[in-house]
């Protein structure tokens, strides 16, 4: 009976996790931003998941910085967390202009350390894939186009 009730509120933490989950809100915006830089939506969520620790990190918190994308003074501030969205995608692009375009070839020049970066953002490219935050099939469906003036 104990297990049957611990398994019944794991279920329902998990569903009110996923329910409640700001990155996977932001799933258009990541979608958007893959498809107009030319570069893999999952690999951005991944590294906004890795980087924010899924959004809850200070920076993600104060600064809409999801992606801990750092400037001439420290982490970059962001009016919403959809530009930091927009950011992260134009940044991919220029690395993989300049033919970086494997997850390791990318943390060399993102994150800059030694640490395991590019083993992380792969365990979270994997769970993005196998659903551990909900169905992530909107990255397989193109961009709304937007209506502007006339």
């Amino acid at each position: 009976m104990k297990g049957i009730i611990t398994g019944v509120v794991v279920s329902v933490l998990v569903a009110i996790t996923a329910a409640a989950d700001v990155v996977s809100d932001l799933r258009p915006a990541i979608r958007d931003a893959a498809l107009q830089n030319g570069v893999d939506p999952v690999l951005m969520e991944a590294i906004i998941r890795h980087e924010s620790g899924n959004a809850t990190s200070h920076a993600a918190r104060t600064k809409n910085n999801l992606a801990g994308i750092m400037g001439r003074r420290g982490q970059r501030i962001y009016a919403n967390k959809e530009d930091c969205v927009r950011h992260l995608g134009s940044i991919l692009a220029k690395y993989k202009a300049r033919g970086r375009v494997t997850v390791a070839q990318i943390g060399r020049i993102y994150c800059q350390t030694r640490s395991p970066w590019a083993s992380c953002v792969r365990s979270f490219m994997n769970n993005i894939r196998r659903g551990r935050w909900g169905d992530a099939s909107i990255y397989d469906q193109p961009a709304v186009q937007k209506r502007g003036k006339s």
